[in-house]
């Protein structure tokens, strides 16, 4: 086993990631400003802003086998410029620190709704589909300029093995992304007259996913999908949610309201047209398989009333 840094360990995913590495027997340093208390006994924490000295002091003294880059704001309420300079320029800084030190192996986590949802995408978007997320979300743009930059890190450097993961929608009991806390309450809003279909992975086969990217030789950029597609209807109904389908402009009023959940508005097409991904290549190219089934990964998601 190896000596993985892990960028924003206190996060959603930094968290999994921690979490799930460090039972498969890997030496974690977990890389975050916010305390974490949740880390398993023998992981520090080291309470560093990945743009600063301390972070590059960090991996020039490890000197880790990869880096795995989770510290990005994923919640869209930060304002544009902070969410700017966290994903885009953190994401800059720590590929060009782990390029200057040698790191072999560099691993970034975006995700597929960078693809964007839109009335004339594929059915199954692959890898080399244009990230058009921020067409109609443009509080995505951020990440999508962030998964862009990864990209040209593969032919920029071929030395180092770059891994560019974008998962579909992680669900399960501690992450908190928008599709958890959407399905989470016990009433939802769906957008009178379409039913898209959607992709979800539970958390801890997005932590499998992290370990096969790890495996030697592995580099390039990688739908992640799990057990398969279901329509929205019937995503909410496992979920125990109860679908109110409105016509969109009471969407628009209704959002964070009267139970309802908040999404941004440009999440709103998410629930018009589908965003679904190839993941074949990382399933052939690793051997990747989701331990987890559909229902099982629906009924993982913590209610919130």
């Amino acid at each position: 086993m190896s000596d993985v840094v892990i960028t924003g360990a206190s996060g959603s995913f930094g968290r999994v990631a921690t979490r799930w590495l460090a039972e498969q027997g890997h030496t974690v340093h977990a890389v975050d400003l916010h305390e974490h208390d949740g880390l398993r006994a023998g992981i520090s924490l080291h309470r560093f802003d990945v743009r600063k000295r301390g972070f590059e002091d960090l991996v020039r003294r490890v000197h880790p086998a990869a880096i795995i880059h989770l510290a990005m704001v994923r919640r869209f309420g930060r304002g544009a410029a902070e969410r700017h300079r966290i994903n885009f320029e953190g994401t800059a800084k720590v590929f060009e620190v782990g390029r200057r030190l040698h790191v072999p192996k560099m691993i970034f986590c975006s995700r597929a709704t960078v693809y964007g949802a839109l009335p004339d995408q594929p059915q199954f978007v692959s890898e080399e589909h244009p990230p058009s997320a921020a067409r109609t979300f443009p509080e995505m743009s951020d990440l999508v300029a962030a998964d862009l930059y990864v990209s040209q890190m593969l032919w920029r450097y071929p030395e180092v093995e770059t891994v560019l993961l974008r998962p579909v929608n992680v669900l399960g009991p501690t992450v908190q992304t928008l599709l958890n806390r959407y399905l989470g309450r016990s009433r939802v809003f769906t957008i009178l007259g379409f039913d898209p279909m959607q992709q979800v992975i539970h958390e801890d086969d997005l932590g499998l996913a992290f370990e096969h990217a790890l495996s030697a030789k592995v580099r390039g950029v990688f739908n992640v999908t799990g057990p398969g597609e279901v329509p929205l209807s019937v995503m909410i109904e496992e979920a125990g949610a109860s679908a109110v389908p409105l016509p969109e402009a009471l969407v628009t009023v209704l959002r964070g309201r009267l139970g309802f959940p908040h999404i941004p508005a440009g999440a709103v097409d998410y629930l018009k047209y589908p965003c679904t991904a190839d993941g074949s290549r990382f399933r052939e190219e690793t051997g990747f398989e989701p331990r987890h089934g559909l229902v099982e990964t629906l009924r993982a998601i913590p209610r919130h009333g």
